[in-house]
């Protein structure tokens, strides 16, 4: 389903859209409604409360089959091994993952089609695109059980924060199902399939606060999915226009929670907020539980490893190198992240094995402000990127509220085309009040820290 903006979806009345919505997400539904998504999450469930001993020997038997798997289909890994005189008996435990080199977001750009797997397809393929905000977008495959095993790990994140399957939630993410040029509500679209509420970040502002509170209200939701800035955006509107939510709980990912933002979301919606990790990739999941202390890494989902930056950096920080044990249509063993903490926390009170993670502050971006009063957050952007093609790295700055420039570091197959296309998507979200230039440079440098400021504004700090 294409939901561009010159798409004929666009075009569409809205009774139209919000049956193109529900349409859309009967896809969602048929995979949870099949058995292998509840055998899946019933053996999450009861995984949930294993003993690390338990966990080791699960992620020990998954590695075996991933390897075994790697050498006799997968091209890269096997030529990987030959050439260091490696057989499947050669890595039979996590323990024996340093014996294999570590795999780059250039490695899977470069080399895609021999990530994947020659064996027999087994049910349908899913296509997915990585975040292009460090670089060109990955192109990647997933195959039906991986789809199903991803839904499961999401629902099981739903149970302990207190939502049952089908329970109505709204969405405040970076669907476009709303039109840009749209002025006047409804800004939103519902997804009668999953009891979903689809709502616009793109078109979050002060004064459309109480519009998106009624709708979650009238709605009947009784939690919120979101990215952690608009949700703070709308917090913060509807506490200065004394107006409040009572919801069961508001989920995040997909951006850095600051503690600060926490408060003002728990605060509107009058709930925890329960935040969790993961990437396109697909290679580790991390939960918040109940006891908010940090972040479960799901070991039944991965394996995680962590490693000092090539780099200048500040003490204490590591990359998260993950394994992916679920995708066999595309493997990622030792994938660099790209995402950095900084320590390491003790075992939650909570009584799960689960290891921790504390919550990432690397993907921290700022927030682009437009002339009409919307504030939109990086992990927003982040659409205008998907599907651009020969780009190594980009970085957002805004120096006026109607002026933006792009900082590309050009591919060698970049061209002008590939810019003006950028340019007319990212005009597609923020406005035709907005000016938006391509600056071609040789880099585009990490801080110490590990942060990559994708998102750089010059103007005054928002409230």
């Amino acid at each position: 389903m294409k939901f561009a903006e010159k798409s004929w979806y666009q075009r569409s009345p809205v009774i139209v859209q919000s049956a193109v919505v529900s349409l859309y997400g009967l896809g969602g539904r048929i995979v949870r409604n099949e058995g292998q998504f509840r055998q899946i999450l019933g053996e999450l469930e009861e995984s949930e409360w294993y003993s690390a001993d338990q966990f080791q020997a699960m992620q020990d038997e998954k590695l075996r089959k991933l390897i075994a798997h790697c050498y006799e289909y997968v091209p890269f890994y096997r030529s990987v091994m030959q050439e260091r005189g490696l057989a499947p008996r050669d890595i039979e435990t996590t323990a024996d993952l340093p014996k294999l080199p570590y795999v780059t977001k250039e490695d899977v750009r470069t080399r895609m089609k021999e990530f994947l797997s020659t064996a027999p397809e087994r049910g349908r393929l899913y296509p997915s695109t990585s975040s292009g905000t460090t670089g060109t977008p990955l192109e990647l495959l997933r195959d039906q059980y991986s789809v199903s095993f991803e839904q499961a790990s999401l629902w099981r994140h739903w149970r302990i924060a207190g939502v049952p399957l089908w329970g109505r939630r709204a969405t405040l993410r970076g669907h476009p199902v709303v039109p840009q040029r749209q002025t006047d509500p409804p800004y939103w679209r519902v997804n009668r399939a999953e009891n979903q509420l689809i709502m616009s970040g793109f078109h979050l502002s002060d004064e459309r606060a109480r519009d998106f509170a009624d709708a979650i209200r009238n709605f009947g939701a009784i939690a919120l999915e979101a990215i952690p800035s608009p949700a703070y955006f709308l917090g913060r509107a509807m506490l200065e226009q004394n107006i409040r939510l009572e919801l069961r709980c508001v989920v995040t990912s997909s951006e850095p929670l600051y503690p600060e933002h926490r408060v003002v979301i728990e605060e509107a919606f009058g709930c925890k907020v329960f935040d969790f990790y993961s990437q396109s990739e697909r290679v580790c999941f991390g939960m918040e539980c109940e006891r908010h202390t940090g972040l479960h890494l799901a070991p039944e989902y991965g394996i995680v490893e962590y490693v000092e930056p090539e780099w200048e950096h500040d003490e204490g920080l590591v990359e998260i190198i993950g394994t992916g044990l679920n995708n066999f249509k595309m493997p990622l063993i030792r994938y660099r992240t790209e995402d950095f903490i900084s320590f390491h926390p003790d075992a939650c009170p909570c009584g799960r094995a689960m290891p921790l993670l504390p919550p990432l502050d690397t993907r921290a971006g700022g927030i682009l402000r437009t002339p009409d009063g919307r504030n939109i957050a990086y992990s927003l952007v982040n659409y205008a990127f998907m599907g651009t093609k020969n780009f190594r790295k980009s970085q957002i700055i805004q120096d006026e509220l109607d002026r933006i420039r792009v900082k590309i570091v050009p591919a060698p197959e970049y061209t002008e085309e590939d810019g003006r296309t950028l340019v007319e998507k990212l005009s597609s979200y923020l406005g035709e009040g907005v000016k938006i230039t391509i600056e071609l440079v040789d880099d585009i440098e990490r801080a110490r820290s590990g942060k990559y400021q994708w998102i750089v504004s010059n103007l005054d700090p928002l409230r």
